[in-house]
């Protein structure tokens, strides 16, 4: 039961992280394309979303490519000492998953808005 808690709390530290930063990514990519586009809302929520996305597949391929190196005498992360302080359970590979559906969620968030 501890380790099923552990988990979920790891779990929503994760997705709680992706989504301050996603959040904070798209505010910055919805001024730069409010500004840039004549002050409209429009554009700015497209360069939001669109921008969003974009960082999401970069993440996603970069993830992918970790998981496909996997058998080939990956390199060892220097840093597992200081990532068991925020996450107990789960590895870095899982915690930037979660962190790219963040990013997809508040992508598809204003998609809708738009």
């Amino acid at each position: 039961m501890k380790k099923i808690k552990a988990i979920l709390i790891d779990f929503i530290k994760a997705a709680i992280l992706g989504l301050a930063i996603s959040a904070t990514a798209g505010g910055v990519l919805f001024l730069a394309g409010f500004l840039s586009g004549g002050f409209r809302e429009e554009r700015g929520l497209e360069a939001g979303k669109d921008g969003l996305l974009l960082i999401s597949s970069l993440g996603m391929f970069l993830l992918a490519g970790m998981l496909l190196a996997k058998g080939k005498k990956p390199e060892q992360f220097s840093e597992m000492d200081s990532w068991r302080k925020h996450f107990r359970i789960i590895g870095y590979k899982t915690a930037l998953g979660i962190i790219c559906a963040a990013f997809l969620a508040i992508a598809s968030v204003m998609d809708i808005l738009l």
